[in-house]
């Protein structure tokens, strides 16, 4: 059929864009998952934080995948909130951009108290832009651990409260190469 341009403006026979036509920079889906439920972890290994994973199969191995996450959190000791973004193909997993911070390659940390030791919640944001060089599906998750198992890291709810307090994303945007 063919794409025909109508006096006012309007476009026929085109349904869509396919994905080698789109400009560099086009986003070209979107995946997103918004945790509302509070997990908690007395953990002292990285443990997957339930309801913060997707999944994105990028059309093209040489596109990005942006992934961009915010997360409330706490704890119930003076230390800081720690988190790692993985990235995992084909069962191999990757933790993206870890840091030197301490030896349990925390990708980030965030400490949240007021002036009484209540260990209030925090809010942390993210963005990271990935190449996964892959036309497989990328699984891309959150974990956190607390550095003794004797204290307790939470998100979605602060220490001091049984309640859920707030909400996570996790979002990943396949970007045009």
């Amino acid at each position: 059929m063919p794409i025909t341009l109508n006096g006012s403006g309007g476009v026929t026979g085109l349904t869509a864009l396919p994905d080698s036509a789109m400009a560099s920079g086009s986003i070209l889906q979107v995946v997103s998952t918004t945790k509302t439920d509070a997990f908690s972890t007395t953990s002292t290994s990285y443990t997957d934080i339930t309801g913060l994973s997707i999944n994105i199969t990028p059309s093209s191995s040489s596109n990005k995948v942006l992934v961009d996450f915010v997360i409330a959190c706490g704890n119930n000791a003076s230390t800081q909130n720690r988190f790692q973004l993985v990235r995992q193909v084909s069962s191999s997993d990757t933790v993206i951009n870890p840091s030197a911070m301490d030896s349990s390659t925390a990708m980030f940390a965030v400490e949240a108290e007021d002036n009484n030791n209540n260990y209030s919640r925090a809010q942390v944001i993210y963005r990271f832009l990935d190449s996964p060089s892959t036309t497989s599906q990328v699984n891309y998750r959150l974990r956190t651990l607390m550095f003794s198992s004797s204290y307790t890291q939470y998100v979605n709810r602060a220490a001091f409260s049984t309640n859920t307090i707030g909400s996570s994303t996790l979002t990943a945007q396949e970007v045009a190469a």
